[in-house]
């Protein structure tokens, strides 16, 4: 690949609603138990919007965050990427609504569907950009809002997802200075669509049935267990590979927050040590495009990721979609 300019990882932002809903409140939906949800999930809580909460305000708080740790000006930010599956609106966009909100009047925004692996495939995205010379300030946001899209009488689904954002702003280096190691992202048609969030209305020719349609996320559990158990190791394989990287020269792996059972399986079979593996679905869920940034600075506030420090990131989900990088960086603030 041709790279004219190099990519630096400037600063990170996250967000979560105020409001926790924990495993002992699910059991006043329907029949499970903490001890149920927790041994087949490693969940005790997630967060779910509430008030005036929305998409947008999650994003435009952990943006906010990310900028405060730079001295970059919101109208020196040059494209703006939101990554997410769950948008407020199908349109305006979130990335548009949110270069409005933040003031980065200079931007080009546009949102990025990958559904759990949205917040790698917007950093490889973003990172093009960069590479070419054509942006120079980029800010990557992964945000989704599942809980919108919940039968919160249905367990498979409802015990496991959880509301959050996280952003990074990404700016140009020089091109020997690229922290960015290595990426792969990849796709693969879900044809018995075991991961699902439809978007049916009502047309009008059925006008008479207005109101009566929701769009709830429906899942295989078992045919995405083994998605992922299937297409990550191979995938962290070839990025070790293509680094020349061994296992132990990795600080940490990070994965897209979607099972414990799955971290744990994909940590084991690839011989990654507990200190090497970040997990923090425990205390927020499955965030979707979100959980690889909560993962990153919950680790960082918990003192869990020392710099400098070699990490990669891998996320998988719907579509089918998988994808990682591997980043070499300084400090991570």
């Amino acid at each position: 690949m041709q790279k004219n300019y190099g990519v630096k990882f400037l600063a990170f932002g996250t967000s979560l609603p105020e409001m926790a809903v924990t495993n002992i409140d699910l059991e006043k939906l329907f029949e499970t138990s903490d001890e149920w949800i927790y041994t087949r999930t490693g969940i005790k809580q997630r967060r779910i919007i509430s008030k005036n909460e929305t998409g947008l305000s999650l994003s435009l708080d952990a943006a906010k965050q990310a900028l405060k740790k730079t001295n970059i000006k919101p109208e020196e930010i040059d494209l703006i990427i939101v990554a997410t599956a769950t948008p407020d609106n199908l349109y305006p966009t979130m990335s548009c609504m949110l270069q409005g909100e933040l003031g980065a009047v200079n931007a080009v925004a546009f949102d990025l569907s990958a559904a759990c692996s949205g917040f790698v495939f917007g950093i490889v995205t973003a990172a093009q950009f960069i590479y070419t010379g054509q942006y120079k300030n980029i800010l990557v946001v992964g945000v989704d809002v599942h809980s919108r899209f919940i039968d919160w009488s249905e367990r498979s689904v409802a015990v496991l997802f959880g509301d959050g954002a996280g952003a990074v702003l990404m700016s140009r280096a020089l091109a020997k200075d690229d922290q960015i190691l290595s990426f792969s992202i990849n796709s693969e048609a879900d044809k018995n669509k075991d991961l699902i969030l439809e978007n049916k209305n009502v047309n009008f020719l059925s006008f008479s049935n207005k109101g009566t349609s929701r769009n709830f996320v429906r899942m295989n559990g078992k045919a995405i267990y083994q998605f992922a158990v299937r297409v990550v190791p191979d995938l962290v394989n070839k990025l070790l590979d293509e680094t020349k990287l061994k296992p132990n020269d990795l600080n940490y792996l990070i994965l897209h927050q979607a099972n414990q059972r799955i971290i744990d399986f994909i940590a084991k079979k690839l011989d990654f040590t507990s200190e090497q593996v970040i997990s923090n679905i425990s205390n927020v869920g499955n965030t979707s495009a979100a959980s690889i940034p909560l993962a990153i600075m919950d680790a960082v506030s918990q003192k869990k990721i020392q710099t400098p420090c070699t990490l990669m990131l891998v996320g998988f989900g719907a579509g089918l979609t998988w994808g990682g990088i591997v980043l070499k960086l300084d400090k991570i603030v």
